[in-house]
């Protein structure tokens, strides 16, 4: 009698487990709380569902070749890109210190350290470490390489400076991050001695000395100019665990970044006391001890979202690096070791070889591309008109980078790295939700501060090829 309970109570136990189960995993997903986005079902959030509704994903939009092309051209073209390589080997005193005081110029509103306001002895003590009085005549240029993830910043300082006392989310020093083995040209040096003024192939600012490994031209150029060569596809990965060489221990890599490989006659098959069985051996560089650039092997393991060479240009590679980041949390500037509306767009493309400017602004209005521009006059039917016949491609805003995914139920969608959205409630007012993630949304559901439509903000869609 007591086995026959036993079994009884363990059947009932067993059966509503699997109610729970069935419910909690109905059409094959757990769903854990109410989205609360307009418009959006959790079918949206597969990157085939929007793959499915883009016609010949896998047509090659670009080769190798014609974004070797298109990269030249857009260095030639787009002012805010620089071309390193063919960098002038000095440049004038005084052009150098124009550069500076752009970079670093005082801003015109009220700034917040530790929640204090700071002021003019602040910044006086800022403009110093400039070291604008021992700038020569002319100055000559030197190079180096990014040795791991750091920041390029407006002024010469760690400081975290803020535009209202309680933010925590946009520090206005931050201009962009840097990820490893990222090339520069070192322009200057502060009094401290501490940061260089560098002009990386999108961007001019601050990085920290310790971030930097010094190279000659050619040295540097040779090294990456390596044709095997490893592209971060994934979000992000890191180095193997290195016990003998920290500096190169765990080091993050983000989407996009291309590290040489190490060729065979280079590999033993003892590294720092791990066999290279499994794992991909690359050529990582490092600072000695006078900050000049060495290098060491580091492992990658294969099993990483990674590759050799370049991601092909295609639609559906375009869509489903763009998901990889789905639920990331948003950093204004490269803030929170993640990355901002810009760098989503600018770090996708970069994984299938094509180099694109670091801001929204610079990537809608200045690179060189097939334009579809939104006229401020055009009413919400030619705004739709548009979309008819435009693949997954980015779309600009002022100030905010998008990627379009398709068009569904009568809605066209975006998926983006966004701080916050307004929506209309059942009794006709909006409420405001902040999001600060890589997520999906709507164009005509979802509306700006302004109170116009997503779809009534935007100024152009972009196709990045020729």
């Amino acid at each position: 009698m007591t086995r026959l309970k036993s079994k009884k109570c363990l059947i009932i136990l067993v059966l509503g487990f699997l109610a729970v189960f069935q419910c909690s995993f109905a059409s094959g997903c757990y769903v854990q709380y109410d989205l609360n986005i307009p418009g959006v079902s959790l079918d949206m959030l597969d990157p085939d569902f929007w793959i499915a509704r883009n016609s010949e994903p896998d047509r090659l939009i670009m080769n190798s070749a014609q974004i070797e092309m298109f990269n030249r051209q857009n260095l030639r073209e787009c002012d805010v890109l620089k071309d390193l390589r063919s960098f002038s080997r000095v440049v004038s005193g005084e052009k150098l210190r124009q550069m500076i005081e752009k970079v670093s110029s005082r801003p015109k509103s009220k700034r917040y350290l530790n929640n204090q306001e700071v002021g003019d002895e602040y910044f006086a003590g800022l403009e110093e470490n400039l070291n604008l009085k021992n700038i020569a005549r002319i100055v000559p240029v030197r190079y180096g390489i990014t040795v791991r993830r750091t920041e390029m910043r407006a002024f010469p300082t760690f400081d975290r400076v803020f535009s209202e006392p309680d933010d925590l989310e946009t520090d206005r020093f931050i201009e962009t991050a840097l990820y490893p083995v990222e090339p520069l040209v070192i322009l200057h040096q502060s009094a401290d001695q501490k940061w260089f003024l560098a002009q990386a192939y999108n961007y001019l600012a601050w990085v920290p000395v310790e971030a930097v490994a010094v190279s000659e031209k050619g040295r540097l150029f040779s090294y990456l100019d390596n044709p095997c060569f490893l592209v971060v596809t994934g979000k992000g990965v890191l180095t193997a665990f290195n016990p003998v060489n920290p500096d190169i221990s765990e080091l993050q890599l983000d989407m996009g970044v291309r590290v040489p490989l190490a060729s065979r006659d280079e590999i033993p098959l003892d590294i720092d006391g791990q066999h290279p069985a499994g794992n991909y051996v690359v050529k990582l560089p490092v600072r000695d001890a006078e900050g000049l650039l060495q290098f060491k092997l580091g492992l990658i393991a294969m099993a990483d979202d990674v590759r050799v060479g370049y991601l092909p240009l295609t639609r559906r590679n375009i869509i489903r690096q763009a998901f990889k980041f789905l639920g990331q949390r948003y950093g204004w500037g490269g803030m929170f070791n993640t990355r901002d509306c810009s760098a989503f767009i600018m770090d996708n493309f970069r994984s299938m070889g094509v180099f694109l400017p670091r801001n929204a602004g610079e990537q809608g209005k200045m690179s060189i591309g097939i334009k579809h521009e939104f006229e401020k006059d055009m009413t919400l039917d030619q705004r739709k008109e548009i979309f008819a016949n435009l693949p997954a491609t980015p779309i600009y805003m002022n100030g905010h980078a998008m990627l379009y995914l398709g068009k569904y139920d009568g809605d066209f969608y975006i998926i983006h790295d966004f701080a916050g959205f307004r929506a209309q409630n059942a009794d006709g007012t909006m409420q405001s939700s902040k999001t600060r993630c890589v997520f999906v949304t709507p164009l005509l559901k979802t509306f700006l501060s302004s109170g116009k439509m997503y779809i009534e903000g935007l100024y152009a869609a972009r196709e990045f090829n020729f």
